[in-house]
């Protein structure tokens, strides 16, 4: 992507030169706002936040006391290798390892320009490289503001964030339609187990088995060695229908040897129990062998198929029993007891099939937004690499 860019009356800053951090020290109890953000709710390649805790209901830690307002460039300073700059629109509190960013002069550095600053490739790279600590790597402030890069005249900034945030609202409408097309399939499914609804089973008539994976003290079992070490797939890494492996932990390759049980083979279904209960998918090859913490095991016997399983539980159909047989209030918690209480409408496997592939043909909508989506990303990594060079 060509932007004519001139670089002639471009200027060198250290990142400390332009950028302040911001330390509105408050208490999340008395401070009366609403909404907090942890590292899960701010997205990896994403500046837009979707999602948040809210304050009293959701478990929040003792190290929430930083105040950010809209506007403010939020910087998860922990696994850096996760890339998570994000500009919320309300006001809150997030934690210690959140930087808040803000510039210290609009003559130099536009506000809406910082965000894109710390998008680029570039920065990702120094940040990756001048972290520190391995299994839970940190950049800190000082490395922070070291960053050096090539800032544009006022104009020129204004022109390339306007271009960029142009890409941010059209990925966010393009996102918006995904899901959208996502709720349609869902209520196909739905719709046609209803239809079944007046004969149902429980789900251990269907599965051969429901067990769990590692959840006394993981982290003993824990390695860094990212090569050697077996992958261990997290809550986090569960997605409905899927699965996000940018931020694995890794077993011992003889404790994992050690754990079989909770050893992932093609067509098992993993299930989370714990903060978003009952997503559901299912192994691919490339999953195969990775082991599991804290989440569902479902192998389905020969009477039901895997696709169905997943679909059934991440369904509006299913979720309704799942919220009903989940624990707690804050944090709400799925195990496999109330799992076999679940009730599963008979089809035959032939009829499992067929529902499955005419869902995913409906599901094929939101598939081709998400291409959609990563071309739109693949857009704006080229701009900015056009303006801030690629890393070496």
């Amino acid at each position: 992507m060509s932007l004519a860019l001139d670089r002639t009356t471009w200027k060198r800053f250290t990142l400390g030169e332009v950028v302040r951090h911001v330390t509105d020290r408050v208490d999340a109890d008395t401070c009366g706002l609403k909404r907090f953000l942890a590292g899960e709710h701010i997205p990896s390649g994403s500046l837009s936040i979707t999602n948040w805790g809210v304050i009293g209901r959701d478990p929040i830690g003792p190290m929430f006391y930083k105040r950010f307002k809209p506007g403010h460039v939020l910087y998860v300073s922990r696994r850096t290798y996760l890339r998570k700059v994000a500009v919320p629109k309300f006001e809150g509190i997030t934690g210690e390892k959140t930087f808040v960013l803000e510039t210290l002069d609009e003559s130099l550095l536009l506000q809406e320009f910082l965000p894109f600053v710390l998008s680029a490739e570039n920065f990702h790279a120094y940040a990756i490289a001048h972290s520190r600590g391995s299994v839970n790597p940190y950049l800190n402030w000082g490395e922070l503001t070291a960053y050096e890069f090539d800032l544009p005249p006022i104009d020129e900034q204004r022109r390339l964030a306007g271009l960029a945030w142009a890409v941010e609202r059209h990925r966010l409408a393009v996102a918006k339609s995904k899901v959208n097309a996502a709720a349609a399939a869902d209520v196909y499914f739905s719709e046609m187990l209803a239809r079944h609804a007046a004969e149902t089973v429980p789900a251990p008539d269907l599965i051969d088995e429901m067990t769990v994976g590692v959840v006394v003290r993981p982290t003993q079992y824990y390695t860094d060695d990212r090569v050697a070490g077996v992958p261990a797939l997290r809550g986090l890494n569960v997605r409905p229908g899927g699965f996000d492996l940018t931020d694995l932990v890794y077993f011992r390759p003889e404790s994992a040897a050690d754990l079989r049980k909770s050893t992932l083979r093609e067509g098992d279904v993993v299930v989370i129990r714990t903060g978003r209960p009952g997503d559901a998918a299912v192994v691919p090859s490339e999953v195969v062998g990775y082991n599991c913490i804290d989440l569902i095991i479902v192998r389905p016997g020969r009477h039901i198929d895997s696709k169905f399983v997943e679909l059934f539980l991440n369904s509006g159909y299913g979720r309704a029993q799942i919220l009903r047989r989940s624990a707690g209030t804050a944090q709400q918690h799925f195990n496999v007891g109330a799992l076999k209480k679940l009730r599963i409408p008979v089809l035959s496997l032939d009829e499992q099939r067929v529902l499955v592939s005419a869902t995913a043909e409906i599901q094929s909508v939101s598939n081709r937004f998400a291409d959609e989506l990563a071309s739109l990303r693949a857009m704006r990594d080229a701009m900015l690499n056009n303006v801030f060079g690629v890393a070496e």
